[in-house]
């Protein structure tokens, strides 16, 4: 009998391969996450209230918060970007509203148009930080605390507080929240998709379509009442 006619085949058990310990990440089925318009009104409310307590006291960080705040709110700008603003950014000019969004997510740049309430803050608070002794020059940033030029967790703490504060809070669901509220409102107001892609500096308009969807707001008006 030739060798490897008698040859036996030993077959050693594989070993078992560990379970991936990555968690599936979980679906978000209802959209973006978003507040309410009359939750936003009510944190930018609670913000500017405290502002005025803080303004009469001489304490100066509620006049802060309520600067990032109207900012956020009033533009969807991100955190990172809005601890980026240098004051050369601001473009508050006659016949001009808007800040300059520099190398956002993507690298992307670009104007962001902002309403006369928010531009006339803005006055306000170069004047404030002027009066201050805050360096106002062109490459400063806009928003300086103790320690230098705030930073993206800063800016989260400060809107957790207050979402905490107003019983808003929820994990995933805070500082970026502004923002998609911002697309959100923005979207319900002419319907038009362009308009909040540029305001969002979206590179396609495929980012922009998840806020075409239907708001839970929109469904309860339309439920309201039903069968009745």
């Amino acid at each position: 009998m030739r060798p490897d006619q008698s040859a036996t085949v030993i077959q050693f058990p594989t070993k078992p391969q560990p379970r991936s310990k990555r968690k599936e990440r979980i679906k978000n089925i209802d959209g973006v996450k978003y507040f309410s318009p009359n939750q936003i009104k009510l944190l930018r409310r609670t913000v500017r209230d405290q502002a005025e307590i803080d303004s009469k006291k001489g304490n100066v960080t509620g006049i802060k918060e309520w600067m990032i705040i109207d900012l956020l709110t009033s533009t969807g700008v991100r955190v990172s970007e809005s601890a980026n603003l240098r004051v050369m950014d601001l473009r508050l000019g006659f016949g001009e509203s808007s800040i300059f969004v520099r190398k956002g997510k993507g690298d992307i740049s670009g104007h962001v148009v902002i309403n006369e309430s928010l531009k006339k803050h803005l006055r306000g608070f170069m004047g404030w930080k002027n009066s201050q002794g805050e360096p106002t020059g062109e490459e400063d940033h806009l928003f300086i605390g103790q320690r230098g030029p705030w930073k993206n967790q800063g800016i989260q703490q400060i809107v957790k507080k207050y979402l905490k504060k107003l019983n808003l809070y929820q994990k995933g669901k805070s500082v970026h929240a502004l923002r998609h509220s911002y697309a959100v409102e923005l979207y319900s107001k002419e319907r038009d998709l362009r308009t909040v892609q540029k305001q969002m500096r979206h590179r396609s308009l495929q980012s922009t379509l998840i806020y075409a969807d239907v708001t839970n707001e929109m469904i309860q008006s339309q439920v309201k009442g039903l069968w009745n």
